[in-house]
């Protein structure tokens, strides 16, 4: 695995190296890659835009340490792309650090998701103004159409909710997998289901920055009216954090090249940072034991 030191800035200005971390929690992987987006390229700029707008947040310095970006090569590099970024959240999870995927366009949580889940069962919370669950041909790579559905097939993956959902689709994607629990945009979080309320396996926790009303965030590829705000993407996480653990969380498909004054990526750069500082927090208060025997379990 090579991550080359390719941005002059880091999220938030935490150190590159772990040592300087001081045993810091969260572990950014910046993935610079937009080939599971068809129709619209932009989005392989979103982790350098984040960077950029988490600047100045009020965020710990010893909370984190960002990693890099995976090396994206010219041309179609699908597999690549997945096996690198599977290869860089696993050595981050074997450490025992938090690992932070920024994206890219979504499919690239695929691989994020592929690692952590070989070595823990996680539930999946997945933040999208769409189900992601459209057909998918097992000989055609993969998209970030169908991205939740490829997720879906990974061992160790249990119970998947997606939240903010509201946009069109060819049929109800919903009803498509018996674990998948679908809360519409204007449930809110008093539309969670009582089950994801109660402690259970550890969470990836995921955000599509379309999940967010457009009038807050213009800049990704397929937006959608009537979305969530800020406050409601980070309510949903605290309160779902009081019962679960988070093991590892992504930030996807923030486009500047659709973007207004920048005002996407700050969106996107405030979540990281309440969120950040909620994984730090749980870090702090020891986790869960039921966690670190996971992780342990093949190091």
């Amino acid at each position: 695995m090579t991550i080359p030191p390719s941005h002059p800035t880091t999220l938030f200005g935490w150190p590159r190296d772990a040592r300087q971390g001081g045993g810091a929690a969260v572990a950014v992987v910046g993935v610079p890659s937009d080939y599971g987006n068809a129709y619209v390229s932009g989005g392989r700029q979103g982790p350098a835009a984040i960077r950029g707008a988490s600047l100045g947040l009020d965020v710990p310095m010893d909370a984190g340490t960002d990693h890099g970006d995976i090396v994206v090569d010219d041309g179609v590099d699908w597999p690549g792309i997945v096996a690198r970024t599977q290869d860089a959240v696993l050595t981050r999870h074997l450490a025992g650090d938090i690992p932070l995927v920024i994206g890219g366009d979504h499919a690239v949580s695929y691989g994020a998701i592929a690692a952590i889940a070989s070595r823990t069962p996680i539930d999946i919370v997945w933040f999208d103004a769409h189900t992601d669950f459209c057909p998918w041909d097992v000989g055609l790579p993969h998209n970030h159409k169908q991205v939740l559905r490829r997720v879906a097939t990974v061992p160790g993956v249990d119970r998947i909710l997606v939240v903010g959902h509201r946009g069109m689709t060819y049929f109800d994607e919903s009803t498509q997998d018996p674990r998948l629990d679908v809360v519409p945009v204007d449930g809110g979080i008093a539309g969670l289901p009582h089950a994801w309320l109660r402690p259970g396996a550890p969470v990836y926790v995921s955000v599509d920055i379309d999940a967010l009303d457009p009038n807050i965030a213009p800049g990704t590829g397929h937006p959608v009216p009537g979305g969530l705000t800020i406050a409601d993407v980070v309510g949903c996480i605290q309160v779902i954090a009081a019962q679960r653990q988070i093991v590892g969380f992504d930030l996807t498909e923030v486009n500047p090249l659709l973007d207004h004054d920048g005002m996407t990526a700050r969106a996107a750069a405030t979540i990281l940072a309440h969120v950040t500082v909620l994984v730090a927090a749980q870090a702090r208060a020891g986790g869960d034991p039921f966690l670190h025997r996971c992780q342990g379990a093949y190091a």
